[in-house]
Order: C-alpha cells, then structure tokens, then sequence
C-alpha cells in the first residue's frame, strides 16, 4: 500500500470552505476597507448592540412611557424595548376626568377629584398649607369632613389619614398640634367677645319676639 503525503500552504485552500483573507478588499461605497490578515491591518468593524425605538407608547391619550436598552460585551450582545406606566400621569388624567363637568365628557365629581390628586404627598401638604386640606370621610358616621373636622382626624391618627405622614413625621406632628392650637384659642377669643361687647345669641334671638308694650285685645 502506497502513501502519498503533500504539504498544503497557505493561501492553496479554495472552494466553499476557504477563509482566506490574505490581499483582500472589501468595498462599500467610496470607501475601500484592506483586511490583509487577521489581526494585521485595518481593524474589523466593532459589533454593537442597537437599542430599539419605540414608537407611540399607546397613543396621545396613553401615560405609557417608552423605554429601551442595549448593552454589548465583546462578542455577546443584548437589546431590549418595551414601555411602562407613568403613575403621576395616570393620576392626573384620573382626576381630570372625575373633576370636569358632565356636559363636556366627564363625571362632574369635584371631591372625587380632589381626593384622587390628594393622593400625591407634595399634594397633600400643599393643600394642608394653604389652608384648604384634603376631604376625608367619617367611617363611623358616613358624613364627610372639610375643612377643621378634617384636620381633627388626621390629629386622631396621622399615619392612617396623613398622606405622606411617614416621610417628614416632625413637620407634621408640629403643623397639625399648633393648627388645632390656633382654632381653639380663635374659638375661645370669639366666646369672650361675644361676653363682653354684648348679648349672647340666644338672647338676641328672644329679644326679637319681645312688644314694645303690652299686648291689648
């Protein structure tokens, strides 16, 4: 049995299988990029991984907000698109809606959308600072509190009716304990003048059924 050994150099290899790269030149365009060999000459363009774009997000009516990523690790790569809820938008449309009178779309609930946007803690202070806090109801009565009765149960229990209580306790527990202070100090200096100046409601309201003289059949 006979042997034939030959010796294959480079650059001999043809057909499907070749990976010959030697000399080669790639053209696109005007441009003209030379791969003389691997790891000689030009480098080989980088891969990268492109972050998809979203379009749209559910449309002008929609609180989705696109997002997307991209992340490439030499020869490894990942992308990724999608969109997510925006919950401040979602509460301000929210409120739109309950509060905008029924002739033109929406519900005609004013409270309603008071106590949607009272939600928000920064809402919520603000409202308690200027003096016109959020609504709340009475669980044991049904009725619902404005106003001082309103202050008074968020004195009860600041965690539960406090939105936002947790987050700045000191400003709070100061704010509602001087507030309740100053309405009844208001309350007591209204009594006293009311004392002092002159007669009380009750005998105003007698003295106005009272004749200028006696009565005559």
């Amino acid at each position: 049995m006979t042997y034939s050994v030959q010796t294959a150099l480079a650059g001999d290899v043809t057909g499907d299988l070749s990976s010959n790269y030697e000399n080669s030149s790639v053209d696109s365009g005007n441009t003209t990029n030379n791969y003389n060999a691997t790891g000689a000459g030009s480098a080989a363009p980088v891969m990268s991984a492109i972050a998809p774009t979203v379009m749209g997000a559910g449309g002008n009516d929609s609180c989705l907000m696109p997002s997307s990523t991209g992340v490439q690790v030499t020869m490894f790569g990942f992308s990724s698109g999608g969109a997510i809820q925006d919950d401040e938008c979602n509460r301000r449309k929210n409120a739109r809606l309950l509060g905008t009178p029924q002739t033109i779309g929406g519900l005609g609930l004013q409270v309603s959308a008071i106590s949607v946007m009272c939600q928000d803690p920064t809402v919520f202070r603000s409202m308690m600072l200027a003096n016109t806090p959020c609504p709340i109801a009475d669980t044991m009565t049904g009725r619902l509190l404005m106003g001082m009765e309103a202050v008074r149960k968020y004195r009860v229990n600041p965690e539960v009716y406090v939105v936002g209580y947790n987050l700045d306790k000191s400003f709070w527990d100061t704010y509602l304990k001087e507030i309740i202070r100053s309405e009844g100090d208001t309350e007591n200096e209204e009594a006293t003048a009311v004392s002092n100046n002159g007669p009380s409601i009750s005998d105003m309201f007698r003295s106005s059924k009272r004749t200028d003289g006696p009565r005559q059949d």
